[in-house]
């Protein structure tokens, strides 16, 4: 059962460092356009990798359940 604590951090990890890049697109100076466009984006990877984890606990709790 290591394996379902190791995805659960794996996820986590990559949800911290979406949450980062988005931080420094919201605090850049680039393009206005453009900024707009990446923070859509990385929101939407943001809100993927949560689902992702909700999904995981879903399985994973099922699994441990007799």
């Amino acid at each position: 059962m290591r394996i379902i604590t190791i995805i659960l951090t794996e996820l986590a990890s990559d949800k911290i460092k979406s949450e980062e890049k988005l931080q420094r697109l919201i605090n850049s100076n680039g393009d206005l356009d453009q900024n707009i466009i990446d923070i859509k984006n990385q929101l939407r990877e943001i809100v993927l990798i949560d689902q992702m984890i909700n999904k995981w606990t879903n399985y994973t709790s099922e699994v441990k359940q007799p």
